[in-house]
């Protein structure tokens, strides 16, 4: 298992990619009007598939945090796991809020528990996975710990 491909999620909000595949629906019905309304298709097409992952090369010993464009082109550099002194699990919730047409507010709260890679000082972190429950987390600690970092602790956080 040379490289591993961890998708993160979306890199736009919930509501941003909804509108990402509204676009895209309205560029090709346009489009049978005038062929310029398949200029839609460019940000829908960016909205709806752009998404995050890391890419971890447990031979080499590294990480590349990415984005992926459209879903197909990846950017991100690479950086070498011996920054990292610890695994860290935190309990994340993000929250999306959107305004309907009659400015009604609607909130969306998104939970997921994160295993992060941090240095020592704390200051630089790496989101390695996330999972839904701290069992996934734990098993996924005991696997890269003997593969990226063999002298290392972690600890549950919040």
């Amino acid at each position: 298992m040379p490289v591993l491909n961890n998708k993160l999620g979306k890199f736009f909000s919930p509501s941003a990619s909804y509108g990402g595949y509204v676009f895209i629906a309205c560029g090709i019905f346009a489009s049978f009007y005038s062929p310029l309304a398949l200029i839609l298709l460019i940000p829908g097409l960016f909205m709806a598939y752009t998404y995050e992952g890391i890419l971890i090369d447990t031979d080499k010993k590294k990480l590349r945090p990415y984005t992926s464009l459209f879903g197909i082109f990846t950017t991100g550099k690479w950086i070498d796991a011996n920054q990292f002194t610890r695994f860290n699990i935190v309990k994340s919730t993000k929250q999306y809020t959107s305004y309907s047409r009659a400015n009604m507010r609607f909130d969306m709260n998104i939970s997921d528990i994160e295993l992060l890679l941090i240095n020592r000082n704390g200051t630089k972190k790496v989101i390695v996975n996330k999972y839904n429950n701290f069992e996934d987390a734990h098993k996924e600690i005991e696997e890269l710990h003997e593969i990226l970092l063999p002298f290392s602790e972690y600890h549950d956080g919040g």
